[in-house]
């Protein structure tokens, strides 16, 4: 009963404000942007994650897989450690490609990637994709490669 009439209490106070005060005041300096570069910003991608492979590079506007990636993804998922890491798979694209269809080709190919490890014993929760275009990469590779960050 106590409970219920201060939850009672609280409401009606909370209802009869007009206007919430915010809790904390943020500038725009404060404000960390998902994708795109910004000025002054240092990329967690470079930072907090680390390569667990080398990258994969691809050539021209291709997607597939070749031998090289398969043999290089065969070994991360047969060493793939007991504790189950999650892995973000980050495709890249190199500058000379419209914004648009480099943020397509990069996702196609971190997709490919994921796949290839599903197919290979890795679960499928465990792996994240992203592609970025070459304006949109905070701060990683500006060639056409695709990067596995252990997280």
């Amino acid at each position: 009963m106590k409970l219920l009439l201060s939850s009672l209490g609280l409401s009606l106070a909370l209802c009869s404000c007009s206007e919430f005060p915010p809790l904390l005041k943020k500038s725009e300096a404060d404000i960390v942007f998902a994708l795109g570069p910004r000025e002054g910003f240092s990329s967690p991608m470079t930072t907090a994650l680390k390569p667990a492979t080398s990258a994969l590079e691809f050539q021209g506007n291709s997607f597939l897989l070749n031998g090289a990636h398969k043999k290089v993804l065969e070994e991360l998922a047969t060493s793939w450690p007991a504790e189950k890491p999650r892995y973000l798979i980050a495709g890249y694209a190199p500058p000379e490609l419209t914004e648009d269809y480099a943020r397509s080709l990069s996702e196609r190919r971190a997709q490919a990637v994921r796949q290839y490890l599903i197919e290979n014993g890795i679960e499928a929760a465990n792996l994240q994709t992203v592609g970025f275009g070459h304006d949109s990469s905070p701060s990683g590779p500006t060639t056409a490669v695709v990067v596995i960050y252990k997280q």
